[in-house]
Formats: structure tokens, sequence, C-alpha cells
């Protein structure tokens, strides 16, 4: 399945799977958002036609870039173009080859066994390695303190690097490379636990000559089970002999003479592991190493907790950001903290419906030029929904000049209706107020009409494949629309469902039953005056 994968200039990189329509920009509509500064609202698209994608500029204000050439007109994506929106680059991958299955197909694991070995020596986690590293007066052989410096200083550059990289693939190739300077490694490979399988996968792999496809790298099963169960490092030389390790026919086969395996951890929890091995000669990997390639796991397990941190953020920011077009501020909270769940497909639930709309807004949109209009319209919308989630409403959606709103869905309250008239008569005080403004300034006064109804509803996401809303539908919210015809500028018309709900509590005034569309019978109708 086709894809781009986006990278910020921050460092950070997401994955989106394309759609047959796909738009590009800054809005958080877009299917790709881009948080770009100079990326445009609506910046690019991207639709499938005639068996392939298609990438068009969308008149954008700083153009769009692909391979480098900025795109003019309609052009076809060929796997493995790089688009530049701004400083944010979308690599296109038409053909599902994620960088990670180089590792897969060159490196395998070997479960079968031959015989016992021994472990030369381990490392738990935490330990620390001062007692490896002597000071510079107790070492006489100079040889060997420059190698220790060696060491040392290599896994300084790599703490002073890896906390600036948020490219999983890139930190991974950072901590081999750095693996490869200060130890005699044939080959490595860095190992990542699938989340969904809870089992270690071949995600970065290394060999000294740069041929990967050369040899067949395999691992031996019980090296990483050692590893996985007693999460510590492991340093085994001459594995052929070796009373534990010698046991992997993958190791017997392949003739390893030295092998470092170490542990990925955070907070206890198993990220990962890097692999080291050689086939020089025995004892090339020494304590020390061991030590130290501890630490680098050390480390890059801490940024890889950072990076996948970093993700979930921005995953919630982007949903925090959608669902604030939907929601009042207190539900998206508890949405996004997992405390409340959206349920996808249709679901009954008990909710009101609210209904407003301009009287008279299609004479006023006559006289008004459409920028006026607009202008207006906004400012009227900003507070409405301002007093709706003060109330804790969802904002199903506008149609021109109307506002529905619900209560009760997505998130269950069981005081629904009450919500819904104090949030309707609080819309009209603050609609005096707004029109005392707008009279002041020379304007005309805005007038609107409300209905409110309540009742079950089948509540969900609804619409094609490729674009989804969340809203209510039933007789209940038709009726509720049919109120909101029949109420007069400055009136809000409920029928004997809400007064039912609220019972006592409202005062009202009765208006002559009406037949309202779909309906067989006149329906009663009152005018609400307060709620006590």
């Amino acid at each position: 399945m086709a894809k781009l994968v986006v990278s910020s200039p921050e460092g950070t990189r997401r994955e989106v799977t394309l759609r047959a329509i796909n738009t590009l920009g800054r809005h958080p509509e877009q299917h790709v958002q881009i948080l770009d500064r100079v990326v445009s609202k609506e910046h690019a698209l991207i639709t499938f036609s005639d068996g392939a994608y298609w990438l068009q500029d969308m008149n954008s204000r700083n153009g769009t870039y692909v391979n480098e050439q900025r795109l003019t007109g309609k052009q076809r994506l060929q796997h493995d173009d790089t688009i530049m929106l701004g400083s944010t680059q979308c690599r296109f991958i038409e053909r599902d080859v994620p960088e990670l299955s180089a590792a897969i197909s060159e490196v395998s694991i070997s479960p079968q066994l031959v015989q016992e070995s021994a472990i030369r020596a381990r490392l738990s986690a935490g330990e620390s390695t001062a007692r490896q590293f002597l000071p510079e007066s107790h070492v006489p052989d100079h040889v060997a303190l420059r190698a220790d410096y060696e060491k040392l200083r290599v896994a300084f550059e790599l703490n002073q690097d890896v906390g600036t990289i948020f490219d999983v693939d890139v930190l991974l190739e950072r901590i081999l490379d750095k693996a490869f300077e200060f130890t005699h490694a044939d080959r490595g490979v860095i190992l990542l636990v699938d989340e969904g399988r809870g089992v270690p996968v071949p995600r970065k792999i290394k060999h000294r000559t740069g041929h990967v496809g050369d040899t067949r790298f395999e691992l031996s099963q019980t090296i990483l089970n050692e590893v996985v169960r007693e999460r510590h490092a492991v340093l085994s030389s001459d594995a052929t002999i070796d009373s534990r390790f010698a046991s992997s026919h993958s190791i017997m086969l392949q003739g390893i003479r030295s092998t470092i395996c170490v542990p990925l951890l955070f907070r206890g929890e198993l990220l990962g592991m890097i692999h080291l091995d050689t086939q020089i000669a025995t004892g090339v990997f020494t304590e020390k190493d061991l030590q130290v390639i501890s630490t680098f796991a050390h480390q890059a397990a801490v940024q890889l907790a950072n990076v996948k941190l970093a993700k979930q953020a921005e995953s919630a920011a982007i949903v925090r950001n959608n669902l604030s077009r939907l929601l009042s501020p207190n539900l998206v909270e508890q949405v996004v903290k997992g405390n409340v769940a959206l349920q996808k497909g249709g679901e009954l639930r008990q909710a009101t419906v609210l209904f407003s709309d301009i009287r008279g807004f299609t004479s006023m949109s006559e006289r008004k030029a459409p920028q006026e209009l607009v202008s207006m319209l906004n400012e009227y919308f900003e507070i409405m929904v301002d007093i709706i989630f003060e109330h804790d409403g969802t904002l199903d959606k506008f149609v021109g000049d109307e506002i529905m709103a619900v209560w009760g869905a997505p998130v269950h309250q069981s005081d629904h209706a009450q919500r819904a008239v104090r949030a309707a008569l609080d819309m009209m005080k603050a609609l005096q107020d707004f029109n005392r403004f707008r009279v002041a300034n020379g304007e005309d006064a805005i007038h609107v009409g409300c209905g409110i109804n309540t009742g079950e509803v089948v509540a969900g996401y609804m619409g094609s494949n490729r674009t989804l809303s969340y809203t209510v539908i039933g007789d209940t919210v038709n009726t509720a629309a049919r109120l909101c015809s029949a109420a007069g500028a400055g009136e809000i018309i409920v029928t004997d469902p809400i007064l039912h709900a609220l019972p006592g509590r409202l005062q009202v005034e009765e208006r002559p039953s009406a037949n309202l569309k779909g309906k067989a019978r006149p329906v009663p109708l009152y005018r609400v005056v307060s709620l006590a």
C-alpha cells in the first residue's frame, strides 16, 4: 500500500497511508497535516487514478518541489520520489518496502541446539563501568590506556549525539557505526521488540565489509533467550566450545568466535537488543567492550522511549486539535486520556439535540457583501459555540447559518436535556448583548430561533470510506430541526419529551400545536421562558 514518509525539520518522522484523494497542508482538516509555517493551509493534492498516484500544487504560496524541481501542473509520482513542502520532506513509497526489510531478509534466528557451553561474562542493567576503567596512574601500558580512551571517547560522542536524533533508523545506524569504531565486530544487528507479538525483530544490520547480502546472518535463539529472560548483557567467547552457547546450531554452523548481546532496557521494559559478533579470533571482545556497548544500549533505549513518547504526543496533539472543533475542552481531555471512547459505527443513545438558525438570513445575504456576511457569521458562531462548549455540548455541524449541537453523545450525560435547555437560554442572552454592540455600530441585529428535542438517536461515525464525520440521526433529530423551523425570532421551542425530562422545572408558554413534516398528528409546542 502506498504511503508518505513525512520528515519534519525538527527530525520527527511519521508514515501516512495514502487514500484515493489526499490533501496536504497546514490546516487540521488536511489528510496529511504539515505543521510548517511556510506551508499553505491547502498546499498540495495527491490523487489516485489510472493505476498511479498524481501530485499537483494547489496554488500554494511557496510552491511544491519534487526531486528538487518546482512542480508545474500535474505529475505522476514514482517510487522513492522526494516531495518538499517548505522545510518538510515527504518521501513517496509506492511499494511497501520498509527499511527494516533488508535486516529481516538477511537475519534469521535459529532454535536448533547441539551441545552445552558457558558464558564468559554477564553484566546486569545499571552495573557501573567504573570497576573496569582504572585511574590513569594504574594503567602502565600506554597502548591499553589509548584503547580505553578511544572507547570512552566514542561513548561520549554518542551520548552527545543520540539525544538529538528522533528518527529510529538513523539512531540505530549511528549506534552500530559507533560500536564498529572501537570494536573488531564483523557484523552487528539491532533487534526491536514487536509490540504486537512481543518478540524481537531485526531492524538494522551492518557488515564491516559493507556488503549486507554477502553472507546470511544467523543469530542464536539461545543467546537471545538468555538476554530476554535474564535482562542482562552477555559476552561469549569461542562459542563453538562454550558450555552454554555452543548448543546453538546457528553458532556452530558459522564458527563464531566472539559474541556480545546486550538488552535495550527502559525502566525495566525490554525494547530490543544489540547483537555484535566476530569471526576473527577468540576473545576479541573484552569485558570493557561489553560495558561500553551496554552504555550505548542504555542511551539508545532512553532515546527510543523518547521517540515513542514524542510520536504519542504528536498523535495526541493532532487528535486533540481535531476533537477541539467538535467537543468542549474538558471532554477533549477525557477522550485523549482514554477515559471516554468515541465508538465507530452507529449506536443507540439517549441524547438531546439543539438546532438554531438566523431568521431572515436569506434577505440579509442579498443585502450584504459576501465578505461582510462571512465575517458576521464567524463572530456569531464564535459566541454560540463557546456557550455550547461551556455546557459540555458537542458541535455536530454548521449548515449555512444553522447550528446543530448534541448533548449525551458521544459522551454519556445523565442531565443532557437540562444542559441543552440552559445552553439555549444562555445563547439567547448572549445574542442580546451581541446585538446591542452591533446596533451601536450601525449594523443589523441578528434574530435567532431555536428548537430542542430529546430522545433516542443513532450516534456514530458516518459517511464514505473517504470522509467520515461524527453525527446523530433519527426521528428525535428530525423533530428538533422542525421545531427550530417553527420557532420565531428569539424563541426556544420544545415539545413534550423535554417537559417530561425536566418535570416541573421549565417555565413555558404553550403554543398552538403544529403539523410538523413527517408527523402523522399535530405536535404540541411550548416556548421556553426559564429553567428552574
